[in-house]
């Protein structure tokens, strides 16, 4: 009789172990990472804006990938923290995430159309700019594309301004944008 309680106890034990080992090796995958990451606004420094985007660190929490959420963190826009320090951003508050591709070879990122909606020349430069160096602030190894509404682009916006394809840093700086 006793033999019967001990193993029902072991068993039990047992049962109870494997349902934590369980329940933590679940957790593991489905926990987030903390990530430091640079975000590029402009910024307004003497009532006059700047010419290169300025970095902004930013601590996120993401179980998704490190360019998805860097992407997620530009297009959410200044904090109210870093607004008041006179940073501000070009891209259109309704420009969304569509989707990441990432590849052994390239890295493409689809934005909505509403990307290249409203502003001139100088502002499709600047938030080309923002996106440009926002990613390749993390991404260095792989060519980086960027589509809207899941088409290559060339130009954006009426004003036919040119898009980099991969996206580079040096391209502005080599035109003097």
């Amino acid at each position: 009789m006793i033999f019967k309680y001990v193993l029902i106890s072991v068993l039990l034990l047992l049962l109870g172990l494997t349902g934590v080992c369980l329940t933590n090796s679940r957790s593991k995958l489905s926990t987030t990472h903390k990530d430091v990451v640079y975000i590029y606004f402009g910024k307004t420094i003497q009532n006059k804006l700047t010419i290169e985007p300025q970095p902004v660190k930013r601590e996120i929490w993401s179980n998704k990938s490190i360019i998805f959420a860097v992407i997620e963190e530009l297009l959410k826009g200044p904090r109210s923290k870093e607004k008041e320090e006179n940073f501000f951003t070009e891209i259109p508050s309704s420009t969304r995430l569509i989707e990441v591709r990432e590849s052994p070879e390239n890295i493409i990122i689809n934005l909505s159309k509403e990307f290249e909606t409203g502003g001139g020349s100088e502002t499709m430069i600047y938030r080309l700019k923002q996106v440009a160096y926002t990613i390749l602030e993390i991404e260095n190894e792989k060519p980086v594309f960027l589509e809207l509404d899941g088409e290559k682009i060339k130009y954006i916006s009426g004003e036919g301004v040119e898009v980099p394809q991969p996206l580079e840093k040096d391209y502005f700086n080599q035109k003097g944008l």
